[in-house]
């Protein structure tokens, strides 16, 4: 079966006419977004539209990636709610670009209540969209005109969007995750500023202990924890300091004993050398002998002046 709209005038009317059909489909040619993200449901919610019917049709797309199959823009969870071997009615907009699936499905997120988890998956997924879409120049701004947001809120969303993101690749507890997506857009902003992942997951366990703290209380909780966490910080270093100073003072007694044991080898060498040209000094009697004296006369003076030199730097 299929349904058209009644043009009333004009060529927005035919366009409308050209652009959109309802049409009866089987369920199998449906599937979700591949450009929205998933939405939050429950069983009791798919269940209660089970029992009283869809009241309004699923609005979907041509697939993009499959010949004859549908994407749905909104009625994820009716969709859910549906038999397999029902026919159900669709709201079938043809022409609609990524980013116009997200104008589309922005109309009807706002008619029920979303976590600030929902919100800042959706707006962090339109401006990524946008972006891909325009080369990524004033993509939020584009958001923030299309969903009658201010810039700043659309930014606080991308923010809290990269919180779950931390929080999920730190394995956060499930309990807590949950807990977070409900709490407020204020907080959970709050939370993204700490950029330790360590005082992160510490104050995110805090907001799970106690989900009505203030947003008062919750900054005096990250002020806390990232004090506490500097003050450990700089006792670390004072311990770093003090180990690179005790590895310092063994390098110098190890490079003293070296430099000991060389000149002990030396005078030794020397003594016999000295033994040898007193024994016999004609044997020794040539400029090349002469030129290796004077060559280590003068080494000899310089490593006089470097230890001079350096035990200056001590006084």
């Amino acid at each position: 079966m299929v349904l058209l709209m009644q043009p009333s005038d004009g060529k927005s009317n035919r366009r409308l006419k050209e652009n959109r059909r309802f049409l009866w489909v089987s369920p199998r040619t449906l599937h979700p977004s591949r450009v929205l993200p998933e939405r939050d449901s429950s069983s009791e919610l798919v269940e209660s539209i089970r029992r009283d019917g869809i009241q309004q049709p699923i609005i979907v797309r041509p697939s993009p990636h499959e010949s004859g199959m549908y994407e749905i823009i909104d009625g994820h969870i009716r969709y859910k709610s549906v038999q397999q071997n029902q026919k159900v009615l669709v709201d079938a907009r043809h022409n609609v670009d990524d980013v116009e699936v997200f104008k589309l499905s922005e109309t009807t997120f706002k008619r029920k209540p979303r976590t600030t988890y929902e919100r800042s998956l959706f707006y962090n997924k339109w401006v990524r969209t946008v972006e891909a879409s325009s080369g990524g120049r004033g993509a939020q701004s584009k958001v923030a005109r299309e969903a009658n947001l201010s810039e700043s809120e659309v930014s606080h969303y991308l923010s809290i969007n990269r919180v779950f993101d931390r929080l999920g690749s730190q394995n956060v507890s499930e309990t807590i995750f949950n807990t977070l997506k409900n709490q407020s857009v204020n907080k959970l902003y709050a939370l993204s500023k700490v950029e330790d992942n360590s005082v992160m997951l510490e104050v995110a366990a805090k907001m799970d202990e106690n989900p009505k703290l203030t947003l008062e209380e919750l900054k005096d909780v990250i002020e806390e924890r990232i004090s506490s966490i500097s003050v450990f910080d700089e006792l670390l270093e004072d311990e770093e300091d003090e180990e690179d100073e005790v590895i310092g003072i063994h390098q110098l007694k190890d490079a003293a004993e070296e430099l000991e044991g060389t000149l002990n080898q030396t005078r030794k060498t020397m003594t016999v050398f000295k033994s040898k040209i007193t024994g016999d000094p004609r044997v020794f009697i040539s400029a090349d002998v002469f030129r290796g004296i004077r060559k280590m006369l003068n080494a000899l003076k310089r490593v006089e002046k470097e230890a001079k030199r350096i035990m200056n730097l001590a006084e």
